[in-house]
Formats: C-alpha cells, structure tokens, sequence
C-alpha cells in the first residue's frame, strides 16, 4: 500500500489550570480518570504512549492495535470524563479543555512529568493538540488520527449515534454495525450507551472544524504526525484542509492512508501503527 509522507517544515501550565489557560474561563473540577493499562507495563527504555479515544468509546478500544503495534512500550489509554468508567463531570462541563485538564494530569502523575508520545483519535485528537499547546513539557511526540478540523465535514452520524442512543435496542447496535460489522456495533453500542449525554450534546454545540484546534497549531512546538484517513471511505479531512493544518504546525508532517476509515488505527492498524513507529524512533526514543 502507497503511503504519502509529507514533512512540513511559553512556560509550562500546571495540569490544573490548563482549561483556564486555553479557554479564559473557570476551570471545571478535575476529574480523575480510569486509566486501563495495555500490555505489561515494562522497564524499557523508551517514550511511554498515552493513547486517547473519540467521542462516546473509551480506552478500551485501543487495546488491539496497543497489542500488535505497542507491544515493546509502555501503554495507557484513559477514559475521558464522562465515557467509559471515568465519572461524569460535576459541572456538565465537556469542553476539549476540560478533557484537556484531565488528561495532563494523568502524563504528569503517571509518568512524574516526563514527556510521553501523546496520541489521539477524532475527538481525542482535538484533545491532544491542547494539551501539546499548554503543557508542551509533557509531550515529546503528538500523532493526531483523523481529527475533526474540516468545517465542511458532516457530522450526521455523530447527531444519528446521540439520537440512537436513547431509542430502544438494537437500532443503535444495527446503525453502528453497519459500519463496523455486526460484532463491533454491540460493542460500540454499549459504549455509546453508557457516555454522559453531555458529551454529545457539547460536541455538537461546538461550530464544526475546531476552531481552538487551528488557532494552537502554531504553538504547538513538539514534532507531529497527522494520519489522515480516506475521505472516500468515512474520512474526516479532505487533502487541502490537512495540508493547511499542517503548515501551521511548526513541525508537524501528513501521512495519508489510502483506503482509510475513519478509525484508521482499526481498518489500517499496521499502517498507522508504522507511521507512528517511524515519528518516535526517528528521534532514537
């Protein structure tokens, strides 16, 4: 398989204050988050992965792709405030700085501020790059898989999943599988279930495109992987929005996976996990 390869050439926040930072209001209380280990944490010498999941899932979805693709590194995967077995927010409050928050405090706890490959899918994505823009400290890599930075993108399956979810089962299992196969619906299904409502209706409140995203691309200084999936197939990012973003990151580079779905960590995983291999080896880490 053909993959595209195009390199494009402030102190430090505490993990508490980061959604203040990043948004100039209030920070919602901190949220301490269900961390799943994946794999047998190790010794080796090596950056640590922290892997964050999209809208409504959880950690758990990483678990295959951590096993064939991570299995020499040392792996985690929370689940953001909200979904899977974190708790809800006290405040109702879902904001990408509000997950943001959360998860700097997990890097910073974790692995006693030592900086971490930082990765993230869709909506996990958007988190990653704040948490690479207001505490660069804690990230040495960022690798952002199919995020959600085109305004043009619809997110009708988005409003279909939160509509489904409060109907009756299985319209919600046999809407997702037709997307994913009749068994990753189930499981897919009992995630979305059990997401805070919240998350989905501040999701879709937000403009389309993210914009917060696109204003901290220039301050995010760390090196940074785009993965970009198949606008053909479910993709989230046509070609000239990918490349812009990456021109205004001051190290960042596309990879493009050619028949990608929008999980591409889960219709590509040897693919992406390559490309993501290829980032943090580079730097002999």
């Amino acid at each position: 398989m053909a993959v595209e390869r195009r390199p494009v050439g402030r102190a430090p926040v505490e993990p508490h204050e980061l959604g203040r930072a990043c948004s100039g209001r209030p920070a919602s209380p901190p949220i301490n988050l269900h961390v799943r280990p994946l794999g047998v944490p190790t010794t080796r010498e090596g950056t640590p992965f922290v892997l964050l999941h999209g809208l409504g899932v959880a950690g758990s979805v990483w678990s295959a792709f951590a096993r064939r693709q991570l299995s020499d590194r040392t792996v985690i995967a929370p689940d953001l405030r909200g979904h899977g077995e974190s708790p809800r927010s006290p405040d109702g409050a879902y904001d990408v700085t509000d997950y943001a928050a959360d998860v700097a405090g997990v890097i910073a706890s974790r692995f006693a501020g030592a900086p971490v490959a930082l990765v993230g899918h869709s909506l996990g994505g958007l988190v990653a790059i704040e948490v690479a823009r207001a505490a660069s400290h804690l990230v040495g890599h960022l690798v952002l898989l199919d995020p959600p930075l085109d305004p043009s993108h619809s997110r009708e399956v988005v409003a279909t999943v939160a509509r489904l979810r409060e109907a009756p089962s299985p319209a919600l299992e046999e809407y997702v599988g037709g997307f994913h196969g009749v068994a990753a619906g189930a499981a897919l299904g009992r995630l979305f279930r059990a997401a805070d409502a919240g998350t989905f209706t501040s999701y879709l409140a937000t403009p389309p495109g993210a914009a917060r995203a696109w204003l901290a691309a220039a301050f995010v200084i760390v090196p940074t992987l785009l993965v970009q999936a198949d606008v053909n197939v479910d993709g989230a990012l046509r070609d000239e929005v990918a490349d812009e973003f990456i021109r205004r990151l001051p190290r960042g580079q596309v990879v493009r996976i050619p028949g990608g779905a929008h999980a591409v960590h889960a219709s590509h995983p040897s693919e992406t996990g390559a490309a993501i291999r290829a980032l943090v080896d580079r730097s002999g880490q």
